[in-house]
């Protein structure tokens, strides 16, 4: 379900996020992107993202879960929104240097309170890796306009009104 109003495109980024933030020296730098009514992320996982000696830690795979459906939620509330809960389920291994799709889609919202979201990560091969959920509510008022400063205006970014 998706009643987004944006054309397929890469989505805005910050500069201090974990996930998105082009001046993190420590984040992953990854750009999210709507495709149809998901919004995705490619990643090849690094030797830093290790748990285990040989396995991709768990809460990097709810990370990035929680990067596309958080942006479901935006996209479907046209508010910025923020995680109240965050369920996620660690199906197969993740291997460091493994390609790896994770999407993320709205599936339902409720008035403009509320939005309930899905995810998945999947591997080259379409197996399944990961899947999740969450309830996203729109952010605390004071909290848009410390985060609209830290946006990166950008012409390859969709444009989202809502969020300046």
């Amino acid at each position: 379900m998706s009643n987004w109003t944006v054309n397929d495109g890469w989505l805005p980024w910050t500069k201090s996020c974990f996930v998105c933030g082009e001046a993190n020296p420590h984040g992953l730098q990854l750009r999210s992107r709507v495709e149809g009514d998901r919004v995705v992320i490619q990643y090849v996982t690094r030797e830093s993202d290790l748990g285990w000696r040989h396995l991709v830690h768990g809460g990097l795979s709810m990370t990035l879960l929680d990067e596309v459906m958080t942006w479901a939620a935006i996209l479907s509330l046209q508010r910025a929104c923020v995680a109240a809960e965050i369920t996620v389920r660690l199906k197969q291994p993740i291997q460091a240097g493994q390609s790896i799709r994770v999407e993320g889609w709205t599936a339902a919202t409720r008035l403009s309170r509320l939005a309930t979201t899905e995810g998945r990560i999947v591997d080259e091969a379409g197996t399944l890796l990961a899947s999740g959920s969450g309830k996203y509510v729109p952010m605390p008022a004071g909290g848009l306009p410390l985060c609209s400063q830290d946006f990166v205006r950008h012409p390859d970014a969709l444009r989202l009104p809502f969020l300046d």
